[in-house]
């Protein structure tokens, strides 16, 4: 595809409200004028993300084997799918992007095919199996790790099916006749082990740390250890940036959590024991002065 600590001050708030509503404006119309000045097969392409919307599980699709297959098959509702569109003629942009997603995988402490499945998909309806089968091996060596053949899937299909996957996860592409390339956008998407999106990196590198919170998303706590999913847990997805940051709201309620219980586990002993301290001075109490029974020497009588 062709490529897509605030110091305080003295200014009153008023003006400074004025002034940022001012300042939108021009860069709302500068950027607009920016994208009308795009080339219209660049302006048509994108991603509009598609957050908790389902696949289209019952599209068919031919294999690298050239065998049918439904997308279900590929959703087995314990593993979650990474889905990818490409086609294997792209000049450039798929072949950067499959292999930065090559160099993420080999960094990742969960395998292909065990704890997560890969779905590409061309969105060239001329390309044959075979040519999947291809382009299939080429990746899968550069990446060897045991089951990757089997977990990463490469599927060609009709316009109509194309089209349905396309729809469903937001990908905006366009055919250039003059080319006979398609201008189109680097995704991935992750979805649930039952084919729905979960979230979407919508980079050309793809950083591993990001790739494994995609996926621990996804998987909804089904793959991964205790460790990653608390990380997962301290971190929230952001759609606009299309990657995972910290939430410092929920590390805050953390800490404040683990305060609670540090606290609990270095005062309850103290009050158990100023309790049986309590319990053993009453059981030992000292006799009353007052009750006891004065003895006057023997021979001696009081008068």
């Amino acid at each position: 595809m062709q490529e897509q600590v605030t110091k305080p001050n003295a200014t009153p708030i008023p003006f400074r409200i004025f002034f940022a509503v001012c300042w939108s404006l021009v860069v709302s119309n500068a950027n607009g004028q920016l994208i009308k000045d795009l080339p219209t097969n660049v302006q048509e392409v994108g991603v509009e993300q598609r957050l908790g919307e389902p696949l289209p599980l019952n599209a068919v699709f031919f294999d690298e084997r050239g065998q049918k297959v439904r997308l279900q098959q590929f959703f087995d509702g314990q593993r979650p799918v990474l889905v990818t569109l490409n086609y294997s003629d792209c000049p450039m942009l798929c072949s950067l992007q499959l292999n930065k997603l090559v160099s993420a995988l080999d960094a990742l402490d969960l395998d292909v095919g065990k704890d997560f499945q890969i779905v590409t998909i061309s969105i060239d309806p001329k390309e044959s199996p075979f040519k999947a089968q291809e382009t299939k091996s080429k990746y899968v060596s550069i990446l060897p790790r045991e089951g990757v053949a089997d977990g990463w899937h490469f599927l060609t299909g009709n316009q109509e099916s194309i089209t349905k996957i396309a729809d469903a996860v937001g990908f905006r592409y366009k055919f250039i006749p003059e080319t006979g390339q398609y201008s189109h956008a680097a995704m991935l998407a992750f979805c649930t082990p039952e084919g729905t999106i979960s979230s979407y990196l919508l980079l050309i590198d793809y950083p591993a740390d990001q790739v494994k919170l995609g996926l621990l998303a996804a998987g909804g706590g089904k793959i991964g250890s205790l460790v990653d999913n608390f990380v997962l847990y301290c971190s929230v997805y952001n759609p606009l940036e299309g990657s995972y940051t910290a939430s410092a709201w929920k590390i805050m309620r953390l800490c404040g959590a683990a305060t609670v219980v540090l606290l609990l586990v270095g005062l309850v002993p103290y009050w158990l024991g100023r309790r049986k301290t309590s319990a053993d001075l009453s059981d030992h109490e000292l006799p009353n002065p007052t009750r006891m029974n004065v003895q006057h020497p023997a021979g001696h009588h009081s008068h």
